[in-house]
């Protein structure tokens, strides 16, 4: 997925590697599991992908990853 469309219309580019509009978010939980090990790619996916909206400043959190619709934050103040 290279680009988002945010719900405020602004385009979130995520083709760029490493992209500045995407985030890795684990639980404290899951992050346990890999004290020790250094497979960086199980710990990869194991993460949740977040795209930041430079725009308004909404999170799109994809919880079950890219098939999914990402669940939209959007900042109170």
């Amino acid at each position: 997925m290279p680009k988002l469309k945010c719900v405020c219309s602004y385009v979130i580019n995520l083709s760029e590697i490493p992209s500045p509009n995407q985030y890795l978010i684990i639980s404290d939980v899951e992050m346990d599991r890999y004290v020790g090990e250094i497979d960086i790619e199980n710990l990869y996916l194991a993460m949740k992908v977040v795209a930041h909206c430079q725009n308004c400043g909404r999170l799109h959190v994809f919880y079950e990853g890219f098939d999914k619709e990402p669940v939209v934050y959007k900042i109170d103040s």
